[in-house]
């Protein structure tokens, strides 16, 4: 009986040292923990360097994360312009100069000498005048977004710049935790930012001579061919550009907001701690005193950045929106010129309308988390006797939070809240519909006439 038992013992001690080791390796595998290591704080912050070169590159901004609220224009009102600025100011006056007459050009000599590669495509006229308007509407933005932060409007982008040289919570005002999650969310924004940043050029070169090899008559024609390829230089480094300036600025942007949101988060975390420190007698009002100065604080900063890009963000959403809507129109409704074109826009116009909405979705939660911080707040002031300082400040956060000024602006038209994905997508949807219900039959009666 003895042995038995004992066997018994040892079968049991073996089988739950088999299935700790399957839950273990289980939980390798499937589980997913922040990176908590100085190597791995030293790995964002380098991150964060590389990606703000590659902005400063592509004349995205020229300050980089130290923005300030220093005057750098003449008395006219205008920036100060460098070789890389005429470079890429004359690349697109050209490029948009270019492509406007060949959308509208019936001249084969004009079409030879400009270096046309659409000639005799059917459609492409459609794509040239895209292409030009496309690049007057981006470049005309980037020059406006120098010259705001040449007249130091966007001191507010430069409220995270303490990440730089590590991401410790004294400087941040967070927890450990929100430290963490804080940093590893602008680890993941800054590497895809910097990895598009890196394909924009690729992706556009190969596109502007795409467009001149697949074209069978540049293989019949090699004047026509040697002044496409000639011009074709200009068309991708004008794209390259623009696109990676959008793209630039929307990154610092996103780590402003995102700074702001997780101390939204951590604000709330404090008011729970407070909350379970009354439960066990252990409330003392100074604390509550601090912690209302330091949400009012943080509260004005966020009110000062959703007010001065509040018009930034209503391009992005705007102009954007509009602009990969037609492009998912071109790729879809008309199919313009071949397959691989009508692919690459469709993919790119239906990629950016779900970044954008996606966008809206996370920044649309600092409505939510207000609505969970008027919550402590009530339960803080029901459960304790406050004096008249404190409840008057308990009673302004709460007017504050209940207020129209709260949340990130989409210019003076709406705030961003958790349903505005779901809203924008189907904003998104009416305007395919108007697109081709309005010009789809335009392009159609043009097809049957060619």
């Amino acid at each position: 009986m003895k042995q038995r038992m004992e066997c018994k013992k040892t079968m049991v001690a073996k089988v739950r040292s088999v299935l700790s080791k399957q839950k273990s390796f289980f939980r390798k595998i499937y589980s997913f923990e922040i990176p908590d290591s100085k190597e791995f704080d030293e790995t964002v912050c380098n991150k964060i360097r590389q990606t703000e070169k590659l902005t400063i590159f592509f004349q995205a901004v020229r300050n980089g994360v130290n923005q300030s609220d220093s005057v750098g224009v003449n008395t006219f009102g205008f920036r100060r312009f460098s070789w890389k600025d005429w470079l890429i100011s004359i690349s697109c006056f050209i490029s948009v100069i270019r492509c406007g007459i060949l959308g509208k050009n019936t001249n084969e000599s004009v079409a030879i000498y400009l270096g046309d590669p659409l000639f005799r495509v059917k459609d492409g006229h459609v794509l040239l005048l895209w292409i030009s308007v496309a690049i007057l509407v981006t470049y005309s933005f980037r020059e406006w977004l120098l010259v705001l932060e040449a007249k130091g409007k966007f001191k507010v982008l430069s409220v995270w710049n303490i990440c730089c040289n590590g991401f410790n919570p004294v400087d941040l005002q967070m927890n450990k935790l929100n430290t963490k999650r804080f940093r590893f969310t602008i680890y993941l924004v800054s590497l895809t930012i910097y990895w598009v940043m890196l394909i924009i050029p690729l992706f556009c070169t190969l596109g502007s001579l795409s467009l001149v090899l697949t074209n069978p008559l540049m293989y019949r024609n090699p004047k026509l061919a040697f002044l496409a390829l000639l011009w074709a230089p200009t068309l991708s480094l004008s794209l390259t550009v623009v696109f990676s300036a959008i793209i630039g600025f929307g990154w610092y942007i996103m780590c402003s907001l995102y700074f702001h949101l997780y101390r939204l988060r951590d604000q709330i975390d404090c008011a729970d701690i407070l909350l379970n420190n009354s439960k066990h007698g252990l409330f003392a009002e100074k604390d509550i005193q601090l912690f209302c100065s330091k949400v009012i604080q943080n509260l004005n900063n966020l009110e000062e950045a959703s007010h001065k890009l509040r018009y930034v963000l209503l391009w992005y959403f705007s102009v954007l929106s509009s602009a990969f809507d037609f492009d998912l129109f071109i790729g879809t409704i008309i199919r313009v010129y071949n397959s691989l074109l009508c692919n690459f826009a469709t993919t790119a116009g239906f990629s950016v309308l779900i970044s954008v909405g996606i966008f809206g979705h996370i920044f649309g939660s600092f409505i939510t988390q207000l609505g969970r911080l008027t919550i402590r707040l009530h339960q803080l002031s029901c459960k304790n006797k406050l004096s008249m300082q404190s409840v008057s400040k308990v009673l302004e956060i709460m007017d504050r939070a209940a207020g129209p000024y709260n949340g990130i602006k989409i210019g003076d038209l709406l705030t961003l809240e958790k349903r505005f994905f779901v809203s924008f997508i189907l904003e998104n949807i009416s305007i395919l519909m108007l697109f081709t219900v309005n010009i789809g039959p335009y392009f159609e009666s043009y097809k049957s006439s060619a």
